[in-house]
């Protein structure tokens, strides 16, 4: 393969400066029609394109946002960064995707991260050290938590509300008359996960119930099915169970379709998140909303705070769940 066409080949072709073929291909800069023209020939003729890195880079803007992801069997975080890399897209940035394997590595993959030019980090992953924020203010380079539901200094952090969003699907299975209620949850000591349990606890203990079981695996569907054929095949199963999430909930659902167990009649499934899956007719799953698109919103707003005013004090933003009503419940 050839090596890249740069506007030096086109002012060459064209016969005219290399500031000229720059003029061209700017919006509103000044240059004669003629000349515009001849650059814009010879550029089809070379099959050139305009450096948009390097010229946002002349311009100190590179319109780059990092965004750093963790857990990769969350269906949930999928959806969340295809949503993200469109909205980007719609305000003139690009999301520059980096993926940690472990909640530990999260450091040095922002880190790494922080050597291109990004206008801002968007993390969506465990705990980074106080150093790599500091490092982020240092490069004028705005921080953005969202899922970890705690302020951290010098950063802005967005959230779900993850326990009223958990007692709402609890209480839905306690409405309908469930008194073996189950919890099927994902990978312990992360946020969402503990704030949900929470959630699920004290809406149970507000109805004077105990739970009937509590079981941890990870955020994936084969969690939900591997715990759901545990769960389902005794005879003192549970009646309902609420799921950290709705990809272990669409794993319980065919497990318990697997064992020939009837939905809602026999047992009442709630999850969490409302990705698409959950409407599908197979599942018609209750859930919980986690508002992608509000969270979204809310992204985009506080980084535009955060441009308007570095030094702001830490802003937060905690977003409310809501409840869809369909057939597993």
């Amino acid at each position: 393969m050839g090596q890249r066409v740069t506007a030096k080949d086109v002012a060459r072709k064209a016969g005219v400066s290399r500031s000229a073929v720059s003029r061209a291909f700017t919006p509103g800069a000044s240059v004669a029609p003629a000349t515009r023209t001849q650059v814009v020939a010879a550029a089809e003729a070379l099959g050139y394109r305009p450096n948009a890195l390097a010229r946002s880079l002349i311009k100190q803007e590179s319109n780059l946002v990092a965004v750093v992801s963790g857990n990769k069997e969350n269906m949930y975080d999928m959806y969340f960064f295809d949503k993200l890399a469109q909205r980007l897209q719609r305000d003139s940035k690009w999301g520059l995707l980096v993926h940690s394997e472990r909640d530990e590595d999260i450091n040095k993959t922002l880190s790494d991260a922080l050597t291109y030019p990004v206008q801002a980090a968007i993390v969506r992953a465990g705990s980074v050290d106080p150093a790599i924020v500091e490092q982020c203010k240092r490069l004028n380079v705005p921080l953005i938590f969202t899922g970890m539901g705690q302020v951290v200094e010098g950063a802005d952090s967005i959230w779900c509300d993850n326990l009223a969003g958990a007692r709402m699907a609890t209480d839905v299975l306690i409405k309908r008359g469930c008194k073996k209620i189950a919890y099927v949850g994902g990978v312990r000591q992360v946020f969402s996960e503990e704030s949900r349990r929470q959630g699920f606890c004290q809406a149970l203990t507000d109805t004077g119930l105990e739970y009937h079981a509590i079981v941890y695996g990870d955020f994936s569907y084969e969690n939900g099915f591997s715990k759901g054929m545990e769960l389902l095949k005794g005879k003192d199963r549970p009646d309902g169970v609420f799921c950290v999430n709705d990809a272990v909930a669409l794993g319980m659902i065919n497990a318990a379709k697997y064992l020939d167990i009837k939905i809602p009649e026999q047992l009442a499934v709630v999850g969490f998140d409302d990705i698409p899956m959950a409407a599908w007719p197979c599942f018609d799953m209750t859930t919980v909303i986690n508002p992608v698109d509000t969270m979204l919103e809310a992204i985009a707003e506080t980084l535009q705070k955060r441009v308007d005013n570095p030094e702001a004090s830490s802003m937060s933003v905690v977003v409310k769940p809501e409840l869809v009503r369909r057939g597993s419940a």
